[in-house]
């Protein structure tokens, strides 16, 4: 059972965090096909619409691990594209969620999935009572790419971004991964070049994870200089919708339109982050009322 329980761990999609020796970068790699392909099926996506999701939720993480505890990234492109949205959430925990949403009169010409539009990104930290937002024009529509250019042209830090995804022969992914590099203060601009430069001509990230290279592994790998780990963590991919938490939403709504619902046999609820279904029952209709008429009251 033991040893049942370690290799059950050992394969656990994970992110790792690490520090060059001299201080000049930071950089994270997340190994993640477990969470991107969940985040696949729950919501029944074709390649192009899982791609562009896997890609965001990859990203979102790899962010998010350079916060503390709960802290979060919301990372949400909106396009004229095939895509009109694409949207992901993950904490520093681990936890991480997002949908897409296909456009029903995409653009002509667009030759990326979410052609042209808006990149906006948000971090909800500790002590800051607004999210930190940041929002800058899709440059190339792929997720990818905007991230990179919203790191650099946004918050004015030299990152690059390598998010590679493989899929099997159903269409499914079978393999994720992930790398954000960071120039710290300090960084000369050839040490900077000198790191695009080798992850540039860096061999697909999801072939050293199918060599089974470990996260840890891969960042020692494509790091141009010796590297400290600074912690490895697990993801998956995690929702904390629930029946009562729509419950609550409801109680947003007013009592016509509760009563409309009801009428209209509107009793299904759909997660849109992770498309589970909760039906409302007579009796959930009735403590909603309930509770509206005493507010009203």
């Amino acid at each position: 059972m033991r040893d049942e329980l370690k290799k059950k761990w050992a394969e656990r999609d994970r992110v790792t965090r690490a520090m060059t020796s001299d201080g000049m970068f930071r950089a994270a790699v997340i190994h993640n096909p477990i969470t991107v392909r969940t985040a696949q099926e729950k919501h029944g996506l074709d390649p192009m619409s899982s791609l562009i999701l896997a890609r965001a939720l990859t990203g979102a993480s790899l962010m998010a691990s350079l916060l503390n505890g709960e802290e979060r990234v919301v990372v949400r492109g909106d396009g004229n594209g095939q895509i009109s949205t694409v949207h992901a959430e993950a904490m520093q925990v681990g936890e991480v969620r997002g949908y897409v949403k296909l456009n029903a009169t995409p653009a002509e010409g667009m030759t990326s999935p979410l052609g042209e539009g808006l990149l906006k990104v948000q971090r909800i930290l500790y002590g800051k009572y607004e999210p930190v937002t940041g929002i800058v024009a899709l440059r190339r529509g792929d997720v990818t790419s905007d991230l990179g250019y919203y790191l650099t042209q946004s918050e004015q830090i030299p990152s690059a971004f390598v998010i590679d995804i493989a899929y099997d022969e159903n269409n499914l992914i079978k393999q994720s991964v992930g790398l954000l590099v960071q120039a710290m203060p300090g960084a000369r601009p050839q040490d900077i070049f000198t790191v695009y430069d080798t992850i540039d001509y860096l061999d697909r990230l999801t072939e050293f994870a199918d060599k089974g290279y470990s996260p840890e592994e891969i960042l020692r790998q494509v790091m141009p200089s010796e590297i400290t780990v600074m912690n490895t963590s697990p993801i998956d991919y995690f929702c904390r919708c629930s029946h009562d938490r729509f419950k609550s939403l409801l109680l947003t709504l007013g009592l016509e339109e509760i009563n409309g619902m009801e009428a209209d046999g509107q009793n299904e609820l759909v997660c849109q982050y992770c498309s589970t279904k909760y039906y409302m029952t007579t009796q959930d209709f009735a403590d909603l009322k309930q509770k509206l008429l005493v507010k009203r009251n």
